[in-house]
């Protein structure tokens, strides 16, 4: 799958402005989302088919995907619910985002347009969570600000997809002090709304996404980095440095909900360890398998990883890992092409939004989240796309400010491509 620009059509306009309508929906209406992909989609066949849009050929992701959709057929042929296990792959249809992304966006200009409307939509969206947050209309003590989602934790895993980005490209090289403000002023919207979730795993996974992403743009930023977030912790209301402090705590109340699932989910794949149990609601299956002291029931393992493995069993779980594994392969082969500053910042975004939310899934099944794993799917597609078509995936090779910087005893101009230094 993903393209080949050789006597392929070019795109049509009306895929692009579906693409960007399907973006702007993806940073909060999962309806929107859903519609605009399937519009897109069809419309993508009807005219591919009358020979009026490229189509897809193979790509260096597709060993990995055909693997990681074989592990779910044979899941669903071994489970006792198959009918449910079914129906619960239907998410996997999302994957098609990946190579629409790669397949529509070859041209700079087009990807900065959908750079503009992610951003965009990114910040309104920011600004109503944070609305809600300070309208007193979230949830629990804290009013955690599920934003236009069903539940903060969604929120949260959204926000920290889409600030690893934005962030990525502020503190990168290549951009004149105006769009450097304005991003830096949209990263700091969506982060105060990603505070506002309240969502510990999505903090965590954020912490290591701008930890990675300054460890490889702005090394010496990382001791700096750490101690603003001591400091900001320290003089933080105590509510809400409470919070905090609870991720390490092995008493409160949902870390102990989270080390009684990981009892009971190891006790179903020492039961199930090769295919799992099935696709489907592990409710009545963890009731069986749970500690004694377990008083919850929980419908899945609130770990992408104890997930698979009791879902799946070792096929599920290496299908997933080497799929992961391919998406961060992908990653950094983009890091060795020879791109502009903004779009090498971009992609070093893209790693720091993986290496997030696989920290964020460490405590929630967040790749069964559809709104998450669609912006996931968005961040691989941009990779897919800059791998296929070799060229910028935000400004191209245009409009960059030559930005001088210091590396040892040299200055290098970080708006010159390698092969011209």
């Amino acid at each position: 799958m993903g393209t080949s620009r050789r006597a392929q059509p070019s795109v049509p306009r009306l895929l692009i402005f579906l693409l960007g309508t399907f973006l702007f929906f993806s940073t909060f209406s999962i309806a929107g989302t859903h519609i605009a992909l399937a519009v897109t989609v069809s419309c993508w066949i009807i005219l591919s088919l009358a020979g009026k849009a490229p189509r897809l050929k193979g790509t260096k992701l597709d060993h990995a995907v055909f693997i990681f959709l074989a592990a779910h057929i044979v899941a669903v042929i071994f489970s006792k619910q198959k009918l449910e296990s079914f129906i619960n792959m239907k998410n996997l249809l999302l994957l098609c985002i990946i190579y629409l992304i790669a397949l529509l966006v070859q041209e700079w200009k087009v990807s900065r347009k959908l750079f503009g409307v992610l951003f965009l939509s990114c910040t309104a969206s920011s600004i109503y969570g944070i609305a809600v947050f300070l309208l007193h209309q979230g949830e629990g003590t804290l009013g955690r600000t599920p934003g236009s989602f069903s539940t903060a934790m969604t929120f949260g895993g959204v926000l920290l997809i889409l600030c690893s980005l934005f962030f990525s490209i502020g503190v990168g090289y290549g951009l004149t002090r105006k769009s450097r403000l304005i991003i830096l002023s949209g990263v700091i919207i969506a982060a105060v709304a990603l505070f506002f979730t309240f969502t510990r795993g999505s903090w965590l996974g954020m912490l290591a996404s701008v930890l990675i992403i300054v460890a490889i743009q702005r090394r010496k930023w990382v001791l700096p980095s750490v101690a603003v977030l001591v400091v900001l912790t320290v003089i933080l209301p105590t509510p809400y440095r409470n919070r905090i402090t609870s991720i390490w705590d092995p008493h409160y109340r949902t870390n102990v909900q989270r080390l009684e699932l990981l009892t009971g989910g190891w006790r179903i794949f020492r039961d199930h360890p090769v295919v799992g149990v099935g696709l489907m609601d592990l409710a009545d299956v963890y009731e069986r398998y749970k500690p004694p002291s377990a008083v919850f029931i929980h419908g899945h393992m609130h770990n992408i990883f104890l997930q698979y493995a009791v879902t799946m069993g070792i096929v599920g779980l290496v299908a997933f890992c080497y799929l992961v594994f391919s998406f961060f392969r992908l990653m950094m082969d983009n890091l060795r092409i020879d791109l502009p500053p903004p779009e090498r910042a971009w992609v070093v975004g893209t790693i720091g939004a993986l290496t997030g939310f696989l920290v964020n899934g460490l405590f929630e099944w967040n790749f069964g989240d559809a709104e998450v794993v669609t912006l996931l799917y968005v961040v691989v597609g941009s990779n897919l796309a800059i791998a296929t078509n070799r060229n910028g995936f935000i400004w191209g090779r245009k409009s960059i400010r030559s930005e001088p910087v210091t590396t040892g005893s040299s200055e290098v101009n970080l708006c010159v491509p390698c092969s011209e230094r």
